[in-house]
């Protein structure tokens, strides 16, 4: 998934394809010391949808904007992000659609992407939720751990050389998956995103009521802190579709308006 100078789009976001397999496990005990348990890493799975999608470039040409969310720049090279977010209850009463809350580095310039999140889908009228990590132009791994609404998700994508680890866990089930990468990225922009996603310009967002990221640390610096700072919201021409609460320290709130 790319941003490019605050104008992103999905022109050709109407394929997500799952891939690869899934390697090694760790603890994020530095974001929720002790909280956590580790399990052994499960193959790749293929989320139970009506279309597989995949996160892809935007085309800049494009008017609509994908990303609703915060990401700086100008500061890096940026090795490292930390956070968490709410998973919400979905309300799949008026249509279906996939909102995706990530974290990650890249992509507000550049057309590469490391970043880890979890989809959240509405398909005829029932709410599901499907973690996944990608290294966008790779495709994205989905994996089977359970998630509810009311659980909190905390991640972290870090990178030492072009050695990548990227981390997210279930701080209310306990499963932590971290996966192992190697590439070599220009490290240009750190994000915390919700991302409308599938093909068409804006397509319907799903009413996910709100998303609340919070400790979202860039470098070990609070996200205001790490740059100069960005703001996107998701709209489909004049239509706003979300609204971003103020970025304060490492926290803000994406809250749905609109289909």
């Amino acid at each position: 998934m790319v941003h490019r100078d605050q104008t992103p789009s999905t022109t050709d976001r109407a394929r997500r394809v799952a891939g690869s397999l899934v390697v090694g496990l760790a603890l994020l005990a530095a974001i929720v010391p002790g909280a956590l348990s580790s399990q052994k890493a499960e193959a790749t799975v293929t989320p139970k949808v009506a279309a597989v999608l995949r996160h892809l470039p935007a085309d800049r040409a494009h008017a609509d904007q994908t990303w609703g969310g915060y990401a700086v720049t100008g500061s890096g090279p940026y090795t490292s992000i930390t956070g968490s977010w709410n998973i919400p209850k979905m309300d799949c009463s008026e249509g279906g659609g996939d909102a995706s809350p990530w974290i990650g580095i890249d992509g507000w310039s550049n057309d590469t992407v490391e970043q880890i999140g979890i989809d959240l889908d509405c398909r005829e009228g029932k709410a599901s939720y499907h973690p996944w990590v990608e290294m966008y132009p790779g495709a994205s791994d989905y994996f089977s751990d359970k998630v509810d609404s009311g659980d909190t998700l905390v991640a972290s994508v870090a990178v030492s050389g072009d050695s990548w680890v990227l981390s997210e866990s279930d701080v209310q089930t306990g499963w932590t998956k971290t996966f192992t990468r190697s590439s070599t990225d220009q490290l240009a922009s750190a994000e915390a995103i919700v991302e409308d996603i599938g093909g068409g310009g804006a397509p319907p967002v799903p009413d996910f009521g709100a998303v609340t990221f919070a400790h979202v640390k860039v470098d070990g610096t609070p996200l205001d802190s790490a740059g100069s700072v960005h703001k996107t919201t998701l709209e489909r021409s004049s239509t706003k579709l979300s609204r971003e609460s103020p970025l304060s320290g490492g926290g803000f709130t994406i809250t749905w308006l609109h289909r």
